[in-house]
């Protein structure tokens, strides 16, 4: 049995390798679609955006890995029970608390991966793509912006300039500033250049005007200037004056911030990584308890298969409502532990003690019918 439960270890670890990977192909082409504009309207280099995308794989890669799991316990298990591997197995003795054994440390294998990414990859690798775009955005200003095209810099920020002179001023400079609740600013100036003052990025307009339109009211003011410096600072973060955020930070600096402040954010956060690892081990033992009992092929798989897919799924569902719940409610931060856990020890305890759900077919049958009478009752009040 050390050897076939070797077996199915590394089967299981395989297939789920291979479903990891194409759901976080087919998620990553989802971010990177989000993120072209960095080259389209941008000008970023192809190095960047394939830096920026690939930084949110550690995120992604901790979604979509417990739903992997799930679908490769399924493979596995579903293969066994057509070949009717596990009445031979039980059929020698073997105890499903046994046969067990295998199913869990793969799936304390995909904790371990699920818990560096929530404890240090995940936050290292936002951290990075947060540094990344705050370079893009003073590269944009500096080097990026083209002559006769609109260029935003940031979110209700846009520059324009007719051309660029030889020493690098910026001519005809044109920027958009709609950053602000109360007011729109307008700015155009025949020239601009890129200057450091006190330590903070500016760029320096000549001859120009400033338009600032009240949002609510309509109201518009001009200001005719010689000489005028639009600060570039906020666009970019200063070394050691980083704020990150909570999501962007390690465990072991959540604990830190913990003892060192009273902010409730925390508490929650903490709580919610130290759950991520233990949900793969509750769907994991979610999909046994329907597929890892022997069962009669005449009755069919496509039931327990899909009663397993959905179970093994509704528990990280669930993961996610409670930890949002939690959020919302620093008080009860500790149910976002305490909820995977009691799952894993009742899944267990139903192993152990040999109880499973069973699904007839009969039960799905009556369950089509009720769902055709409820639908055909509805069709004839609507008329």
């Amino acid at each position: 049995m050390r050897r076939f439960g070797t077996y199915l270890f590394s089967r299981t670890l395989l297939a789920f390798f291979s479903v990891m990977m194409t759901l976080a192909g087919i998620a990553w082409v989802t971010q990177a679609l989000r993120r072209f504009d960095l080259v389209t309207a941008k000008g970023q280099a192809i190095a960047v955006y394939l830096g920026l995308t690939m930084l949110s794989m550690p995120r992604v890669l901790g979604v979509v890995a417990p739903f992997a799991l799930v679908v490769a316990l399924v493979i596995v298990l579903q293969r066994l029970q057509s070949d009717s591997g596990i009445v031979a197995i039980t059929a020698a003795g073997v105890s499903q608390r046994r046969l067990a054994l295998p199913f869990v440390a793969a799936a304390l294998t995909v904790s371990v991966f699920v818990g560096a990414l929530a404890f240090w990859l995940n936050p290292g690798a936002s951290r990075s793509a947060y540094d990344m775009m705050q370079t893009v955005r003073a590269d944009i200003v500096a080097n990026v912006i083209q002559p006769g095209r609109f260029t935003q810099v940031d979110a209700g920020l846009t520059f324009h300039i007719r051309n660029r002179d030889g020493d690098g001023s910026l001519l005809d400079l044109f920027i958009v500033d709609d950053r602000s609740s109360e007011f729109s600013f307008t700015y155009s100036a025949k020239r601009g250049r890129l200057a450091e003052v006190m330590g903070r990025s500016m760029i320096v307009m000549e001859q120009g005007t400033v338009e600032r339109k009240a949002k609510v009211s309509g109201a518009n003011t001009f200001v005719t200037f010689g000489s005028y410096a639009f600060d570039l600072s906020q666009l970019t973060s200063k070394t050691g004056s980083v704020n990150y955020g909570l999501s962007e930070r390690t465990l072991g600096e959540l604990l830190d911030l913990r003892k060192a402040g009273d902010d409730p954010e925390i508490a929650p956060e903490i709580m919610n990584r130290l759950a991520e690892p233990i949900y793969p081990i509750a769907q994991a033992l979610a999909v046994f308890l329907f597929l890892g009992f022997p069962t009669s092929n005449r009755r069919g798989q496509t039931l327990p298969v899909t009663m397993a897919i959905i179970v093994g799924s509704l528990v990280r569902v669930l993961g996610f409502a409670v930890m949002g719940i939690s959020k919302g409610t620093p008080e009860i931060a500790f149910v976002a532990v305490a909820a995977p856990t009691l799952l894993v020890a009742a899944f267990a305890a139903m192993i152990a003690v040999g109880a499973h759900p069973v699904v007839s077919t009969s039960f799905a049958d009556k369950l089509i019918a009720r769902l055709r009478r409820a639908m055909s009752s509805g069709q004839e009040a609507a008329r």
